[in-house]
């Protein structure tokens, strides 16, 4: 490859997460009918990708900032650029669905789920092996997933999310790691201490780290956490 040509790839590769082959694996975009309207999403599959494997998979759900129909938005914050810093952590599947909308309407729910189901039409998804997690909105969502569908995740890990009380007793049976800043001017750290207490009172299993931090980003330092990435992709259900 002559030089320029080089240069241009890798300044293009900085600045575009779907379909940077350097990042070890392969980000692609999906596109499939719901609702009679077709819709966009992104797939992370690892570098070794082989279909005749079925691979652990972490359903993202993306922030309100990051809502549309393009398929990229989504992969641009949260677990998106973590991958694309660290593809050795991520030997899984990550399915990166978008709402046109905010994943707090109860009704864009089913998007999420369509999304999961189009995927394992193409990919070689361990149904057992699922794991929903998201930020801010998306970690509502990954709430409210979790009470409503427990035979499609194997564990829950909401971020910076709000609380979701009427669902406590839906949600004991899973492995679960929030994480929160506790200086969130956005969402209240509360809702992730409420929610955990709540949940292991109720005889659960939920996890919590809330880092001393300002802001309602703690998506950044979670997901370029190894131990919390291996954890996504080793939870059985």
């Amino acid at each position: 490859m002559k030089p320029m040509l080089r240069a241009l790839c890798l300044f293009a590769c900085m600045f575009t997460v779907v379909g940077c082959a350097s990042s070890g694996g392969d980000f692609s975009r999906q596109s499939f009918t719901y609702s009679g309207e077709k819709r966009t999403y992104a797939v992370y599959k690892p570098k070794d990708y082989s279909p005749r494997k079925a691979y652990p998979t972490i359903l993202f759900l993306h922030g309100l900032f990051e809502s549309g129909n393009d398929g990229e938005a989504n992969t641009k914050v949260g677990i998106g650029p973590a991958i694309a810093k660290h593809p050795e952590w991520f030997n899984c599947v990550v399915v990166f669905a978008q709402t046109s909308s905010s994943w707090r309407d109860d009704e864009q729910l089913p998007l999420a789920l369509a999304t999961l189901d189009d995927a394992q039409k193409h990919y070689a998804i361990d149904p057992n092996r699922v794991v929903v997690t998201g930020l801010s909105t998306g970690g509502h969502a990954v709430w409210k997933l979790g009470a409503e569908h427990p035979e499609r995740f194997a564990a829950l890990a909401p971020l910076c999310a709000y609380s979701d009380y009427d669902d406590v007793n839906r949600l004991t049976h899973y492995p679960i790691w929030a994480f929160h800043n506790r200086y969130d001017m956005f969402v209240m750290s509360s809702s992730t201490d409420g929610m955990c207490e709540k949940i292991n009172d109720a005889g659960g299993n939920a996890r919590k780290t809330i880092y001393t931090a300002i802001g309602h980003d703690c998506w950044d330092r979670a997901y370029d956490d190894q131990k919390f990435a291996l954890w996504l992709q080793n939870q059985h259900r």
